[in-house]
């Protein structure tokens, strides 16, 4: 990739820069991604401290497997994360108050607290449920505890989105190494287009700077890289460029590119003629700079107006793409 990285403030400042109508949207969530930003770096730099485990015990991040990846199952697929209660409380400290900022949020501030910020349970702690459903898919237990919280659904969604991602972003960088390529990036461990840490959909994609591999399938259509990031734990990884994320298919056809009209600056959706999903992507080829990946999906919000004219479906529900 390129070699200076922006920081969240920096990223909402260029696109606000060319896209002045966004502005107030941009402005209006530049503080809680800072946060979680802030909050995911200092949880991860503890839990590195700590030597991958939290102070309260909680859960530590699977070594990776070549057979699990081969079966398409993402290191905390059926992972229980009992003890995540702990670091969910803290970053909901911080961030809760910003997101109860936010329109229809507010309403229910009340719960949320309750829900959020309450004494630890040994057992049965919401949190770590909440948690587990969240990477699980399972709405039945979602749907459940958002009833019994006395919230609805999409509110309790929207937040802990953000108030889960931050320890699963420390969980998730305890895979890291230093100077080395992921284990899920090693040789095309990992083919499937949902993340291989939580197995969320990718929210962004990006295209790096081309290396010759005439033989690479992730190098094709003019070099470089396609990778695709996670929002709720951070991760990213490498992806065959003529695949379709969400259903598989592949070949020539399969992925279409739409652009808007003049400068697009690299600015594109990748969409699937079979299912008709998309995922926003950045072409960073000939870029200086890498944007922050969060708030670059914000900032392409733009795009996904045109993708839902088209009747597209985003990889990756948020709640400024859904119309």
């Amino acid at each position: 990739m390129a070699a200076s990285c922006q920081n969240v403030a920096q990223t909402l400042a260029a696109v606000a820069a060319r896209r002045p109508a966004l502005e107030p949207v941009l402005r209006a969530f530049e503080d809680v991604l800072t946060a979680r930003a802030a909050l995911a770096a200092e949880l991860s730099a503890e839990r590195a401290d700590a030597a991958g485990m939290a102070e309260d015990g909680g859960p530590r991040l699977p070594d990776w497997s070549g057979e699990r990846a081969e079966q398409g199952r993402s290191l905390l697929a059926g992972v229980p994360l009992t003890g995540l209660r702990a670091a969910v409380r803290r970053t909901a400290e911080t961030l809760l108050p910003l997101l109860c900022a936010k329109g229809d949020v507010a309403a229910h501030k009340a719960a949320l607290e309750a829900f959020f910020l309450a004494p630890a349970q040994s057992r049965g702690d919401r949190r770590d449920a909440l948690a587990e459903a969240v990477l699980a898919g399972d709405s039945p237990t979602f749907q459940r505890l958002a009833a019994e919280a006395g919230l609805p659904p999409e509110v309790l969604e929207f937040v802990a989105e953000f108030v889960l991602s931050p320890p699963l972003r420390a969980l998730a960088a305890q895979a890291g190494r230093a100077g080395q390529n992921a284990p899920w990036d090693e040789a095309g461990a990992w083919r499937q287009g949902y993340c291989p840490v939580c197995s969320s959909f990718p929210v962004m994609g990006w295209l790096d700077k081309p290396a010759f591999d005439e033989k690479n399938a992730f190098l094709s259509g003019g070099g470089g890289k396609k990778h695709l990031y996670c929002s709720l734990c951070g991760t990213s990884w490498t992806f065959r460029r003529g695949a379709c994320p969400a259903c598989g298919e592949e070949g020539n056809g399969v992925m279409e590119i739409l652009r808007e009209s003049g400068k697009s600056r690299g600015e594109r959706l990748d969409w699937c003629t079979k299912c008709k999903s998309y995922c926003p992507t950045v072409d960073l080829r000939e870029s200086g700079e890498v944007p922050d990946m969060d708030a670059m999906a914000l900032g392409m919000m733009h795009l996904d107006m045109v993708a839902a004219r088209k009747g597209l479906s985003p990889l990756k529900a948020s709640f400024w793409n859904l119309f």
